[in-house]
């Protein structure tokens, strides 16, 4: 076992501890990644849906769920793809009012020089020069 994706309910039972027989599971499974055992994959849009569901069935503060998210991503036994364009991503995302989402895709498109193609005016907001608003 090398490799293992990680649901999200393994870091929501780890982060929130509301169900305790599972968060202790889901504990032990972080322990043994940590150990060298194995490493987690977290997919992008897991990392989407525990922002979304800290914030709006557990009621963290923005700013709260975000540094919880970050600390849990960090350690190099977490693989996520694009790691580095999503840890920026949460960085702006924490300070700001604009949706995670749309601040990934800026970080994405910006770490591949790319534009953004939107009708969205936060992009404007996060960077002017790589938006094309249609």
């Amino acid at each position: 076992m090398n490799n293992v994706y990680a649901d999200t309910n393994i870091f929501l039972r780890f982060l929130t501890k509301d169900i305790p027989e599972q968060a202790h599971k889901a504990e032990g499974y972080l322990r043994k990644a940590q150990k060298g055992e194995f490493v987690i994959s977290v997919l992008q849009i897991t990392v989407v849906e525990i922002l979304f569901h800290l914030e709006k069935y557990y009621d963290l503060p923005r700013l709260k769920a975000t540094e919880k998210v970050i600390l849990l991503i960090k350690p190099n036994w977490i693989d996520v793809e694009h790691k580095g364009e999503v840890v920026k991503a949460l960085y702006k995302y924490k300070s700001g009012k604009i949706d995670f989402v749309d601040v990934l895709t800026w970080a994405m498109a910006k770490s591949k020089d790319a534009k953004i193609l939107s009708f969205d005016h936060d992009f404007k907001i996060l960077e002017p020069s790589i938006w094309i608003n249609p």
